[in-house]
């Protein structure tokens, strides 16, 4: 399934323009099948129309021969004017009668003959007049005749010498126009229909019955369609049959106007459909693609993650081993040599080194996942790369001048001092695996009143620390990636976690770090750290401590632990109590008032160091606290701690230093938090 996602993903991507394409198309298909159907419509009114024009023309031609035959002579013969009539009746049977009439409208001569009741003016008198107003030929408009039956007249004039005589009439029933209707090869289920003048019916394909009456009792208009008396509903399209003022109408019916729109919105609906089912599952497979693949990049992450930490923990190991080399050989040394005071005291001189170097191992491993500025203290860049000086140049080589410019108005900061001394040797291993012939590295800082202006994940008063080699350089394509975890550009393949720790300290701190680099020219390493608010704090001095409790009570569960501590201030109190869990230390405080100063490791069974702390607060708040830990992952993650900290393992002074500045009064507890007792201490 997996190898097929990607293929059904193409193909699902690849149908979904197909498909609104289709629909596209589709819908202009339906738009020119109906302009085709309106342009049939249209071409067949024309054609009927032209046809009737012709045929109703030629009844004007043969009627007009006849006005002009002698036989009608004034003043007319009744017999002559009989017979003419009825040959013409013979041959032309569309003319049911032929009327001759006078000016003012009454029929004088009639074939066949009007009957002596019936009335001998014509029903049309519109048309007559008409004539009479322009002495030319006239289709007369359809009338309801003798029983009701409709029937139209053709009108020539009898014109002698310039003159109009009479009116010469053929009156015709609408048949004829029906079969004309017919005969225009109209579909079966068309429509068709003629109007006069009047706007009255003359005929019709379906409903003859309407003939003389108003059109619009046949057919009324609704929108864009036509309503007919039986409840069809038509698209239609008119015509006018020449100069007669009469019109043809032509209707399809609206269902088979609108079948190809209804297949066409049938096929946009369902390409609709399939295209949100395709929709749907693109964005499913796309969603497991991505997750698939973001699920292989953090598997390959993780495995790079695992390698770099089995390399990183190697090294930490082999690191760890040598330093309980030299406590195995100093132990096994002092106890050979109980009396020899000279190498007592040389093997206790390797195991102080080595405890120097296990503390600064530890903390290198400590600050990779550091998040948090715990630890943060004021402090003067000047003075303290002073101290480090020597540290630092062991980073480098022979071949490498160390220069450090530091201006006398430099601020001081606010930032972790084991983390800037880490992400300093860090900044300075790189820079010599940039110069392996040797060159200058150089050590600045300056004042940076706007943090923003340089970089905008920064804001207020900032100090920027910047290391520069004469190195070769970082490419322009990597230096985007410089920070990222584990990635690196060293010819062994060994993971870059130097500039992640760099990045890790400065964040944490408030700060950033950025880098600007000349391919072939060198690289700066800028670290952006906030400036302090504090002033300088001298140093205490070992030889006198001033404010120190002389009743102090030690709270950790671990023995071992408990014992170092009470060592470490045996010379410096004047007596010491010991507690294994916070009950049994609430327990000595409240025997013992005496007690000035309590000192507790953090992560406890039952009752955690802040937890006991809050609790000795609330009763006795002038008892000055301080805490101690190893490592702790609240801590880690920036929570707030009111009560000074020392981390282990910790030296005399460190311990001392706290204890003298652990203030006898505490502010509302609000941010105190239970922690894990399973967690590290």
């Amino acid at each position: 399934m997996n190898n097929a996602r990607p293929a059904l993903l193409l193909l699902s991507a690849s149908l979904l323009p197909a498909l609104v394409l289709a629909s596209v198309i589709g819908w202009f298909f339906i738009n020119e099948q109906q302009r085709r159907l309106d342009g049939a419509l249209e071409e067949r009114a024309a054609i009927l129309a032209g046809a009737l024009q012709r045929e109703l023309d030629t009844q004007v031609q043969l009627l007009s021969v006849v006005a002009d035959s002698p036989r009608l002579d004034l003043p007319v013969s009744r017999s002559s004017f009989a017979e003419t009539a009825r040959r013409l009746n013979d041959q032309i049977a569309e003319w049911q009668q032929i009327r001759v009439s006078n000016e003012q409208g009454e029929v004088v001569l009639a074939y066949p003959p009007l009957a002596v009741s019936s009335r001998k003016e014509i029903v049309d008198l519109e048309s007559h007049k008409r004539l009479l107003e322009t002495g030319k030929p006239v289709i007369g408009n359809i009338a309801i005749g003798k029983g009701g039956k409709a029937a139209f007249a053709i009108r020539v004039p009898i014109t002698r010498k310039d003159r109009l005589r009479a009116v010469l009439s053929a009156v015709i029933r609408p048949e004829m126009v029906t079969q004309m209707l017919y005969a225009g090869g109209l579909p079966k289920d068309w429509s068709a229909w003629v109007v006069d003048r009047q706007d009255r019916l003359v005929t019709t394909t379906g409903a003859p019955e309407f003939a003389g009456k108003g059109a619009a009792e046949f057919a009324s208009v609704q929108d864009d369609a036509v309503l007919l008396a039986d409840g069809t509903t038509l698209r239609t399209a008119e015509a006018q049959i020449g100069e007669t003022a009469w019109r043809v109408k032509i209707g399809l019916p609206s269902s088979q106007y609108d079948q190809p729109a209804m297949h066409a919105a049938m096929f946009v609906i369902g390409a609709g459909a399939v295209t949100i089912v395709l929709s749907g599952l693109v964005a499913v497979l796309l969603y497991r693609e991505l997750r698939s693949r973001n699920t292989e990049r953090e598997s390959l992450a993780n495995w790079q993650r695992m390698d770099a930490l089995g390399k990183l923990t190697g090294q930490a190991a082999h690191d760890f081993n040598n330093l309980l080399m030299v406590f195995q050989s100093g132990v096994d040394g002092i106890e050979r040599r109980r009396g020899d005071e000279e190498r007592i005291t040389r093997l206790l001189g390797n195991m102080r080194q080595g405890v120097i170097r296990g503390k600064t191992i530890t903390r290198r491993l400590l600050s990779f996942a550091r998040r948090s500025n715990q630890g943060a203290e004021h402090m003067e860049l000047d003075a303290k790369l002073a101290d480090m000086t020597p540290l630092l140049k062991q980073a480098l080589n022979d071949s490498i001048v160390m220069d450090v410019r530091i201006p006398d108005d430099l601020w001081g900061i606010h930032a972790d001092p084991i983390g800037l001394e880490i992400a300093l040797i860090n900044l300075l291993t790189n820079a010599r695996e940039a110069m392996i012939d040797g060159g200058q590295v150089t050590i600045s800082a300056r004042n940076v009143v706007d943090g923003a202006a340089e970089d905008k994940r920064i804001k207020g008063p900032m100090v920027a620390l910047s290391v520069t080699d004469t190195g070769k350089g970082v490419a322009s394509a990597d230096l985007k990636r410089i920070f990222e975890p584990f990635f690196s550009t060293k010819a062994n393949g060994a993971p870059g976690l130097g500039l992640t720790q760099v990045i890790g300290f400065a964040e944490g701190n408030g700060g950033t770090a950025t880098v600007a680099s000349l391919s072939g020219h060198g690289s700066a390493m800028t670290i952006y750290l906030p400036k302090s608010a504090q002033e300088i704090v001298a140093k205490p001095d070992d030889a006198v401590v001033p404010g120190m409790p002389s009743h102090v009570l030690i709270v950790d569960d671990t023995p071992a632990s408990l014992e170092a501590a009470r060592v470490a201030l045996e010379d410096s109190v004047t007596s010491i109590y010991t507690a294994q869990d916070g009950a049994e230390a609430l327990r000595l405080i409240e025997k013992h008032p005496r007690i000035d100063a309590v000192l507790s490791d953090i992560m406890m069974p039952v009752m955690s160091g802040m937890e006991l702390a809050e609790r000795v607060a609330k009763v006795r708040p002038d008892l000055p606290i301080v805490l101690m830990t190893g490592y702790s992952d609240k801590l880690e993650a920036g929570v707030k701690v009111i009560w000074p900290i020392v981390m282990k393992p910790f030296e005399r002074s460190e311990l001392l230093k706290a204890l003298t500045s652990a203030r006898s009064s505490s502010p509302k507890l609000t941010n105190v938090i239970k922690l894990d007792a399973h967690s590290k201490s």
